[in-house]
């Protein structure tokens, strides 16, 4: 189950937080005085007491939310949230949200709210264990994407997203989550089996980073119940876990009114009130709730320095502010607009100085949280500094800072932030009518919280546009001040080697923080020089193609493009150009650069713009428009999503990249720093490391056909032989595909004016790329990680046929791999406790011909490697000596058939196929043949596959363990 290790980890992360206001809406604000804040938290909590129950965001800030959502509350406090909705057509996505987590538990029970969800899944008054997966996979539900459950410190929350949204979907969803509610049955001997699990899933989260983030949180959340409530728990209150001891956790903390329900999907929201009222009206709890004391922010140490091999190289700034938990009205949203706002502008300013040439910053990012948990809110400055250069980029970061404070937000700020603010909501509003099932269920989740009043896009869009006429740069510069002035900051250091000493860090701070400041600089507004890419080339060819609904035009410069007009997504168009041969055309001496030919094109900007020009002028045009680039197996592809309003800017964006590309010093001044941190993190990952052995093992050492980055990649890579890599394919034909709300003639104008503008192109031939199998029966191939000793993991891999070779036993070999996941989740996982997440999973690439396999690992401890292996030999034997059942197949193959049939609903399914299809159209059978392969897969194919092609061939294995073990 998809269970963080720790969720605060992500929260205090402000590379994780919204740092434009147009992304969210919902940075910081303004605090107020804290007994302001306190006489706040007192008048929510006494209405919600006259209430008779928990009251909902939009209650306690007397706001109006979304009419398109039913809100209730039974008489016994449990809350619901209903919406009808039919992105997809069919569907619905349910969750239940229990509004306690690790903050609740005591010290003998720390892990044991997420043991008691994973025991949700153990057996019920009504549900046997096991059966909760096995209903809900007949149902055509994939265990981990469409079945799960999340353990934070604050709430847990358990989902389900149903591929119909019929009676048993309905009926199974609800009965499911009062099941879980209120009758489980926590049988003594199914939690000693799931210990082992648990402790599995600790092995898998721990890590270098993980610790960093952890020591972070007892800096600044001293004196609090946070960085001693990671929801993991500790080991040793897991392995002492009891029956009695969840049984006192979960009749304290599961309870009506500590839940809520969430419903969304096309579904009848009347008759779903009647049956949540008629199965959960009579939830009773009298067990008094856990209301533990969280405590408050104190810390006592101003300068941290972490030093830890393999640790994360940054910086962070940390102003302590008083807990903000008043309820968003009006005027406190307003207040949320002016610093999000203000914290965008630092922002702007601080990307701005990284992306300068020679700046010691590799990125600075702000952000602010008005409460972390009740016990604090915190602002923060995170700096990523280039290698050995940590002081530099403290003062830069600081210096860009306190050039905002003191000399403040100017107008030419607020003319990048606010088009770009308006276009957001604009965009909002457009493509509400066409957001997922999920989407509006996990959003739905925050209405409970008192900053959610669970707006629509009309209503934010009503109340936040007079408002953004009325601001002054004055006011975001006094929320700065607010918030990142007065007392100096706490400081953070985390590095892998080379220790400064904790006074000396704080001397460096100390300098930045009173260093004299130079006179601001204006920033030179950078205009957008890429409209004329030539004459028009003409028309040359146009045919439709009605089974698909596809247009498909050529141009005479030889560039081909298909269009996919389609209002799946209301106002969003995308847009995917394909270039050149791909990894197949990288000549063997540039296979270690493979991996930083990702950035090399976005990063290096264009010749006539630099990167930070470029996003400059996008957010002075407000145009919604992005650009990304990916190295395919036979093809560059740069892509980017954007309205109809904005394609052609979109078009003339990439057009730049490909025609112009800049390769500019500031992306190879960069270079180390990335695969540096990469690489450190990589390494202390044993699964990340086992993957990598695999692929130079499976793949014969062709890095092109799938390689992780290696410490030797990074330290031969130069920017400088890049361009020779990219250049003769970005120069050459292009092929297009825009999927969308756009019709066909704007598609063919917009292209016309760009990539089907001047002179004819090159088209490059495809070059061979093809894998070769692997025999095993040999030794194991073994790696070291630097992970801690008990964490491994061990693999099986079998060669097969690529897709093309033969399409029958490709389909089986995916239901048959789906079939032997699911037998080790109920052995390896469930009935012995061996590991948290048993892998399988097998099928033929259409890409690359002979490219197929048979994939199975295991993470465990070393010394269960035996048990491991003797478990797969049965399991094995045991598929290829007699069909499988008839519900057992089933259960393997609707979850596949299910998302096969629902896929088609989705814009990037259709950009993903029409460009396969562009460069081989052998690809228009394999996705029109997905449905009725799958449905072919019969039992007897199965076995089959695992008797006439796994039984007698012994696995390629690979194994991952701790250096010195």
């Amino acid at each position: 189950m998809k269970t963080p290790m720790n969720e605060t980890c992500h929260r205090l992360n402000p590379r994780r937080c919204a740092t434009a206001f147009a992304a969210a809406l919902t940075l910081a604000l303004a605090l107020p005085a804290p007994q302001a804040l306190a006489d706040a938290a007192l008048t929510a909590a006494v209405a919600e007491q006259r209430s008779g129950g928990p009251l909902w965001g939009y209650e306690l800030a007397q706001r109006t939310p979304d009419p398109a959502v039913r809100f209730g509350r039974l008489p016994n406090g449990l809350r619901y949230a209903l919406q009808h909705n039919e992105t997809p057509r069919d569907g619905v996505a349910m969750r239940m949200r229990i509004g306690s987590g690790s903050l609740q538990e005591r010290d003998e029970e720390r892990g044991l709210s997420h043991f008691l969800e994973h025991m949700a899944f153990r057996g019920s008054a009504n549900v046997a264990d096991g059966e909760v997966i096995r209903m809900l996979e007949r149902l055509g539900l994939r265990f981990g994407p469409d079945t799960n459950a999340t353990t934070g410190l604050d709430q847990t929350i358990y989902h389900f997203n149903f591929p119909r949204a019929d009676a048993a979907a309905l009926d199974t969803g609800l009965m499911l989550f009062r099941e879980i509610g209120e009758r489980l049955t926590l049988d003594p001997q199914l939690i000693e089996q799931e210990k082992g699990v648990i402790l599995s899933e600790e092995r898998l989260r721990d890590g270098p980073t993980m610790r960093a983030a952890l020591a972070q949180m007892q800096q600044q959340l001293e004196g609090t119940r946070v960085p001693q409530r990671l929801p993991i728990g500790r080991i040793e209150t897991v392995q002492a876990a009891t029956a009695e001891r969840l049984r006192r956790y979960y009749a304290a903390n599961y309870r009506p009114d500590n839940a809520t329900l969430i419903v969304v999907g096309n579904i009848d929201v009347d008759a779903v009130e009647r049956q949540i009222r008629q199965r959960f009206g009579d939830w009773r709890n009298d067990t008094p709730p856990d209301t533990p004391d969280l405590g408050l922010a104190r810390p006592t140490r101003p300068t941290v320095e972490y030093v830890a091999p393999d640790a994360p190289g940054g910086l962070t700034l940390t102003w302590l502010r008083p807990v903000d938990i008043r309820p968003h009205t009006p005027a406190v949203s307003r207040e949320f607009l002016v610093l999000g706002l203000a914290v965008s502008a630092l922002n702007q300013h601080l990307r701005d100085r990284a992306q300068q040439p020679g700046s010691p910053l590799v990125g600075a990012t702000a952000s602010v949280q008005a409460s972390v948990y009740d016990v604090a809110g915190l602002a923060q400055l995170a700096v990523r500094a280039q290698p050995g250069r940590w002081t530099d980029a403290l003062d830069a970061a600081v210096a860009e800072l306190r050039q905002l404070l003191v000399h403040g937000v100017t107008q030419t700020d607020m003319e990048r932030l606010l088009p770009g603010v308006r276009s957001e909501m604009q965009a909002r509003l457009a493509q509400e009518p066409t957001r997922p099932h999920a989407a509006i269920a996990d959003r739905l989740i925050n209405a409970v919280r008192p900053h959610a009043p669970h707006l629509s896009a009309q209503q934010a869009m009503t109340e936040t546009e007079p408002l953004l006429a009325a601001l002054q740069p004055e006011e975001l510069t006094a929320a700065l001040r607010d918030c990142f002035g007065g007392t100096q900051p706490l400081l953070f250091r985390s590095t892998q080697s080379g220790a400064f000493g904790v006074e000396k860090v704080n001397q460096q701070l100390v300098g930045a923080m009173a260093r004299p400041l130079a006179e601001p600089v204006a920033v030179a507004v950078a205009d957008w020089p890429y409209t004329d890419f030539g004459p028009p080339s003409a028309v040359v060819a146009r045919t439709q193609d009605a089974e698909l609904g596809t247009t498909n035009v050529r141009f005479a410069n030889g560039a081909r493009l298909v269009i996919k007009s389609t209002s799946l997504q209301k106002d969003s168009v995308s847009v995917r150009v394909q270039l050149g041969q791909g990894r197949a055309g990288i000549a063997p001496r540039h296979w270690h650069a493979i991996w930083a030919l990702g950035n090399a094109v976005v990063s290096g900007g264009t010749g006539q713009r630099s990167m930070a020009e470029i996003q400059q002028w996008r957010q002075r045009s407000g145009k919604r428009i992005a650009v990304g680039f990916g190295v395919g197996p036979h093809a560059f592809t740069l892509s980017g999503t954007t309205r109809p309003a904005d394609l052609l800017a979109q078009l003339q964006l990439l057009a730049a990249h490909a025609r112009d590309p800049g390769f500019r010093p500031e992306f190879g001044e960069k270079l180390a720093a990335l695969g540096g941190s990469q690489v450190a993190s990589l390494e202390a990952r044993p699964a990340a490391v086992h993957e990598r052995e695999v692929a130079r093992v499976m793949n014969r050492g062709d890095a092109r056909l799938g390689l992780l980055l290696s410490a030797a990649d990074v330290s031969t890579t130069r920017a400088d032989e890049l361009p020779a890599i990219l250049q003769p394919a970005l120069a050459g034909a292009p092929d297009i595909v825009i999927v969308g709300d756009v019709t066909e003639d704007a598609a063919i104008a917009a292209v016309q004016a760009t990539f089907g503008a001047g002179d004819e192109r090159p088209r490059q031939s495809p070059a061979e790329l093809k894998a070769e199998p692997v025999t095993g029966g040999g030794a194991p191939y073994v790696v070291y990680h630097r992970g801690r000793a008990d964490q491994a993991v061990l693999g099986w891999y079998w060669s097969m046929p690529d897709h093309w070779a033969d399409p029958a036993l490709s389909y089986t070999g995916r239901v048959a791999g789906a079939l032997l996941q699911a037998r080790l989740v109920d052995t390896v996982r469930q009935k012995l406790g061996i590991t948290y997440s048993p892998q399988a999973g097998a099928g033929g690439s259409l890409d690359v011909p002979g490219a197929g396999r048979l994939s199975v690992n295991i993470e465990t401890p070393p010394e269960k490697f035996d048990a491991v292996r003797e478990l797969l030999r049965a399991q094995l034997h045991d598929l290829a000596g007699q069909p499988v059942s008839a519900d057992e197949l089933e259960r393997a193959r609707q979850p596949r058939l299910e998302s096969a049939l629902k896929e088609p609903e989705s814009p990037a399914y259709w950009l993903s196929w029409l460009a396969r299809i562009q460069a081989d159209p052998r690809m228009k059978d394999a996705m029109l043949g997905e449905v009725a392969g799958l449905r072919a897969v019969t039992a007897e194919a199965v076995q089959a596959y695992f008797r006439d092609h796994i039984a007698p061939r012994p696995p390629v294995e690979v194994v991952a363990r701790a250096a010195g073990t």
